[in-house]
């Protein structure tokens, strides 16, 4: 058995295919397994997750508050005994035995001392070092298969534990590469030429750039990508040194065609691996919005729950984040009533996931609890793994099954050390544990090149290497042994290496890609501005006469492979209309007070959304800020109208009762605003709320003794079109005169202004509404919550609040006829197939400049006076009796419609009494 071992093997993929059997090509892990297995030494070890765990006990067993690592340890103590297993991994590693033969120098070594007895009394789990040691011990007694083994390192650079399990078998080391591989007279030649040379000489003679030497930029990662992958194939025996921005290269070259390297990093977009931390973060108080969204939106092959089910919770949730409001039951409701017995079993599912025992996140999480969890996890995605028989799932359910066994043993491992709870800090700590174990090797296609993300794995000549996004690597950690430690460690026997050795090693590992190339060396380097890679400064100062290739700058040249040149043109102008040729359009659509106004003021707008049902993309994420104040507004408005209506007046105690109210549709309907952080939000919100809604109840009360009505659908036509719509809030008087207001949570100014032009077309919607069922024109405002003001439109309305429109002012039935002929316009020019080009607001501005006769929603400019009634002796009238005379000079000057009509019907105690009496009944008389 040939082996070949290489110190940065492990997990890399740089090695030639070859075909020949007896040959292993590993890294020091690999190696140690292989050698533990064929001496029988092999055996079932716990992961670093549980070391991790036995190393915190013993600890807190040895720690009296004077430990070098004592104040440390009450802070992260995960995190010290994670960094501490590192330092004794590596002690043995490098010689030790676990003992020192001398008094040591410092109290940190002494602590490890002491630590180390402790651990020894418990039989802890040994590291790679002791296994090494064990190793060593048998290759005196018996024989291995290994008949060769070719070192990729001079043996002084391996620790001494290896060098002595090296010097028990037949290993030989041969440098790689003593010579320049590419051909005399080239760029590339010259630069191998000199990093070969001891003293760095250049090899003399005039070397321009050539071929066999490219250095390339770009300004982003993902141009850089599209030139790099067709280079990566544009010849056979190529390495591929992978320096950074790996995801977007891997994406870029399935984009492309070429074969898929699989240089994603798993721990980082293992989708499997968010399943845990999801439930874990559902298993707090008050509700994680944020998380149970990511939950019910996970991919249908990640997601327990069925999308029939989870897909309408989510849209439910954006809306309205929470879980016990009435639309979240009601989509629960209607799968219950469409999926049968099925649907019965996934819905406990949903509450078995989302449910459980919650913790606050002041309060530790119970270790029973994330147990629950865990096992929970796991066993869906065992459930997964055995059903699926796509590789590519498979590979996402052990992922995700791996990560949850890690956490559930390391749980299993703290109940057993008489833990009994967490803190979220902790929990963080431990899931980071469990998914940093999680290696899931992500398959390559066929075609693809040798690959490695770390120069050093270099150990033969290729004709062609591609570097891609040579950047700054991460600094090697610097020895955490001060000097006089180190030099008492090597007393000792213990050889650290010193940070000169390491930065050198490190130096000599760079080298290894520009000496294998034997025809092309392909530098992609980060954009300027961007640290790069130290060896590119090297090559830089070995050949200055190198320059950096801009990719962009190729774009422009002509005759460029794979590139067209795309006439520019001019973005189109602005047109006033759409012209749809051959086209005539006769809606059926019902309108709503929103639709109305937005066919009225920007058809084109309204065609897109109505008739070509064009609309934007909705993200999915829970309602924030105006939006969400205005739904949760709404609700507790209903709610009060509702209570005004059945106690007849004030609710005894309003404070008490909003608060109630206020906490329970926050917590069902709001839940972000519980969330932390959300404090300052929540009762500035609460403040404004109830100061509105407080201002709102003597309104309901005087306005609505004979009647209140809260979100009342309406029904009714806009010249022979059907419209439906629902009032916030419809009220009756003593006198059954009707008044409508619609509630906003803010944009007082626009409203106002929209109303004093005449503009408020969705509240004159309702009135017509209201009008064809009752006969009686309302009385219109706009209730604005943000500042509790009430803007009425009518002078002489009885509702208390701000006077928007003057006496002098349009009443609502004059606008809402020429309302109607602005609809009757907009709708002929619709059958002609011409649609005006403007949004809501240009259209209502363009109002004022089109001729009454076609679009106009006002009679005259805005600035305009009209001149007054006065009495038949030249006085002039009061308010009251100038209001009468304008009503009937309107009736006069007009042909009977609805409005009289209804009048007509009342007076002979028809249809319009008739109507009133219903909505009264269904109000609330």
């Amino acid at each position: 058995m040939e082996v070949v071992l290489g110190l940065h093997l492990d997990g890399q993929r740089s090695r030639k295919k070859q075909n020949s059997f007896d040959r292993l090509e590993l890294g020091p892990s690999g190696f140690l397994s292989q050698l533990e297995l064929y001496l029988g030494l092999s055996a079932r070890r716990p992961g670093k997750l549980l070391r991790v765990i036995r190393l915190r006990k013993a600890l807190r067993r040895i720690d009296n508050g004077r430990r070098f690592y004592s104040r440390s340890l009450r802070i992260d103590d995960f995190g010290v005994a994670a960094e501490l297993l590192e330092w004794r991994d590596d002690l043995y590693l490098h010689g030790w035995n676990g003992a020192f033969m001398n008094t040591p120098v410092s109290q940190r070594l002494a602590d490890l001392a002491q630590l180390e007895a402790c651990l020894s009394r418990e039989r802890f789990a040994p590291g790679n070092g002791e296994r090494l040691a064990a190793v060593a011990a048998a290759l005196e007694k018996f024989e291995t298969p290994v008949t060769s083994v070719e070192l990729l390192e001079p043996l002084e650079r391996h620790p001494p534990l290896w060098r002595r399990v090296l010097s028990l078998l037949p290993c030989r080391y041969r440098e790689p590469f003593a010579g320049p591989a590419a051909a005399e007279g080239t760029a590339l030649h010259a630069l191998q030429h000199s990093l070969l040379s001891p003293g760095g000489n250049f090899l003399p003679g005039p070397f321009g750039p050539d071929a066999s030497l490219r250095a390339v930029t770009a300004d982003t990662p993902l141009a850089a990508a599209c030139h790099a992958a067709g280079e990566l194939h544009r010849h056979d025996d190529v390495l591929l040194i992978d320096g950074g921005e790996s995801s977007i290269f891997d994406e870029v070259l399935e984009a492309e065609g070429y074969p898929r390297q699989a240089l994603r990093s798993p721990g980082e977009n293992l989708p499997a691996l968010q399943l845990l931390p999801l439930l874990l973060r559902l298993r707090r108080e008050p509700l994680d919005v944020d998380a149970l969204l990511a939950f019910l939106t996970l991919p249908e092959q990640l997601n327990p729950i069925d999308s029939a089910l989870s897909d309408p919770l989510a849209l439910t949730l954006a809306s309205f984040p929470g879980t016990g409001g009435p639309r979240w039951r009601k989509v629960i409701d209607d799968y219950l009533n469409r999926g049968g017995a099925h649907a019965v079993d996934v819905v406990s599912e949903l509450h078995r996931w989302i449910g459980g025992r919650k913790a606050s996140y002041d309060e530790p999480a119970s270790l029973e609890e994330l147990k629950t969890c865990a096992e929970l996890v796991r066993g869906f995605f065992k459930r997964r793994k055995e059903e699926s028989e796509h590789r590519a799932l498979q590979v996402l359910h052990s992922g995700g099954h791996d990560q949850a066994t890690a956490f559930a043993e390391a749980v299993d491992a703290l109940l057993e050390q008489g833990e009994t709870s967490l803190d979220e800090r902790q929990v963080d700590q431990l899931l980071a544990q469990a998914s940093a174990g999680t290696n899931v090797l992500q398959p390559r296609e066929a075609g693809a090149v040798p690959d490695t993300s770390h120069p050093g794995a270099v150990g033969e000549p290729f004709e062609h290497v591609v570097w891609w996004w040579a950047a700054m690597p991460l600094p090697a950690q610097d020895t955490v042994w001060l000097t006089a430690e180190r030099l008492f460690l090597e007393r000792e026997g213990i050889a650290v290496p010193s940070p000169e050795q390491v930065l050198a090693w490190d130096a000599s590992d760079w080298l290894r890609p520009v000496l294998a190339a034997g025809k092309s060396l392909l530098l992609v380097l980060p954009p300027e501005g961007e640290e790069r890679h130290p060896l590119w400064l090297k090559i830089a100062s070995i050949l200055p006469s190198l320059s950096v290739e801009q990719i962009e700058s190729g774009f422009d040249r002509p005759g460029t492979e794979r590139k067209a040149t795309v006439p520019k043109r001019s973005l189109p102008k602005k047109k006033a209309v759409w012209k749809l040729s051959g086209a005539s359009i006769s809606p059926d659509n019902v309108f709503s007070p929103t639709s109305l106004e937005t066919f009225v003021a920007a058809p084109s707008r309204w065609f897109l959304e109505h008739v070509a049902r064009i609309v934007p993309s909705r993200r999915i994420e829970p309602g924030r800020g105006p939006l969400l104040y205005g739904n949760l507004a709404h609700r507790l408005s209903e709610e009060l109208a509702t209570l005004v209506r059945e106690e007849r007046g004030t609710p005894a105690d309003f404070g008490g009762w909003f608060n109630s109210a206020f906490d329970e549709l926050v917590r069902n309907e709001g839940a972000v605003l519980l969330m932390p952080g959300g404090s300052a939000e929540l009762e500035n919100f609460r403040f404004l709320l109830g100061n509105a809604l407080q201002l709102l109840t003597p309104v309901l009360r005087e306005q609505g003794q004979n009647g209140i009505l809260a979100e009342h659908a309406l029904e009714g036509s806009v010249n022979g079109h059907r419209m439906r719509g629902r009032a916030d809030l419809l009220l009756f008087d003593l006198e059954d005169k009707p008044s409508v207001v619609d509630i906003k949570w803010g944009r007082a100014e626009d409203r106002r202004r929209s109303m004093q032009d005449g503009l408020h077309v969705q509240l004159l919607a309702y009135a017509a509404m209201v009008r064809e069922l009752t006969g009686t024109w309302p009385t219109l405002a706009y209730f604005i919550v943000k500042t509790a003001r009430l803007l009425t439109a009518q002078a002489e309305a009885l509702l208390p609040g701000e006077t928007v429109r003057k006496l002098e002012d349009e009443p609502s039935a004059l606008l809402w006829r020429r309302l109607l002929k602005s609809f009757d316009w907009r709708m002929e020019q619709l059958r002609r197939g011409v649609l005006a080009v403007c949004d809501v607001a240009e259209g209502a501005k363009r109002r004022r400049r089109i001729p009454r006769r076609t679009a106009c929603l006002r009679s005259r400019p805005r600035n305009a006076t009209i001149p007054t009634c006065t009495s038949t002796d030249g006085r002039r009238p009061d308010e009251t009796h100038n209001l009468h005379q304008r009503r009937r000079g309107f009736r006069q000057n007009h042909p009977p419609d609805g409005d009289s009509q209804g009048k007509a019907a009342g007076k002979r105690g028809g249809t319009g009494r008739h109507h009133r009496h219903d909505l009264h009944q269904q109000g609330g008389r």
